[in-house]
């Protein structure tokens, strides 16, 4: 009889236009500059979509282990590749929705040139490049897994690595602060940032929430008052330090 009644509310809520959503979802957001601004999203998402959730924030790598372990429901922010066949290999499946676009950029140390086409290509000429463990399968090429940003970005410098790549949005900030002279940058390309979700999970009923509250904020113009000035820093800046 509880089933039955429950059936029923569904429809009832469906039929009305309404959505019926899980409980609560469980979601982590990568520990990084911007994780505030993130969380600040993803509760503004939860609520225009009428859904409760449960944040965590933990490193990088840990929050995609845990949503390829299905241990949460959604992990942000993911980058994902424009290789298809990359694509359909993924240990986890991602938001139908975009949340925005960011420019990666490759750093690199100025006396040691390195050639973005060339990796892109496969890396034939063995460039040992670092970037977060999170993105080692998001590259045309094999990557380093960086012990920390800042760690990165001096082992550039010094020119014990040949190049560090990851979000101008997250890197940059930390480079001005640093102040570190011996490096180039340069954009190694734009990438569509997402939510991931658990294997064979997408068109389901968490990226059916997410879509919708990503939908609601951004006719309603609440998406650019809270993201609009991230996402202007995340398009490429051809500056250099």
């Amino acid at each position: 009889m509880k089933a039955l009644m429950k059936g029923i509310l569904v429809a009832a809520a469906l039929m009305m236009g309404g959505a019926v959503w899980a409980q609560s979802y469980k979601v982590a957001i990568m520990q990084l500059p911007a994780t505030a601004l993130y969380q600040e999203l993803m509760l503004a998402i939860a609520n225009e979509a009428g859904a409760k959730i449960d944040i965590q924030v933990v490193p990088p790598a840990r929050a995609l282990a845990l949503v390829e372990s299905k241990s949460v429901d959604i992990e942000v922010p993911q980058l994902i590749s424009h290789n298809p066949e990359r694509l359909r290999t993924l240990p986890f499946d991602y938001s139908t929705e975009v949340i925005y676009t960011s420019a990666f950029v490759l750093y690199t140390n100025k006396a040691k040139p390195v050639d973005v086409g060339v990796l892109k290509s496969g890396n034939p000429k063995g460039y040992v490049i670092e970037t977060d463990l999170s993105n080692l399968s998001s590259f045309e090429f094999k990557c380093t897994p960086t012990t920390s940003f800042e760690a990165s970005l001096k082992k550039v410098d010094s020119g014990v690595i040949d190049g560090f790549i990851f979000t101008q949005s997250s890197i940059d900030p930390i480079l001005r602060k640093m102040g570190l002279k011996n490096i180039k940058r340069e954009l190694y390309d734009n990438f569509p940032l997402v939510c991931a979700l658990g294997k064979g999970s997408r068109g389901g009923q968490a990226d059916r929430m997410l879509s919708v509250g990503l939908k609601k904020l951004r006719a309603n113009g609440r998406f650019d008052k809270l993201m609009g000035q991230y996402v202007a820093t995340a398009k490429y800046n051809d500056w250099q330090p």
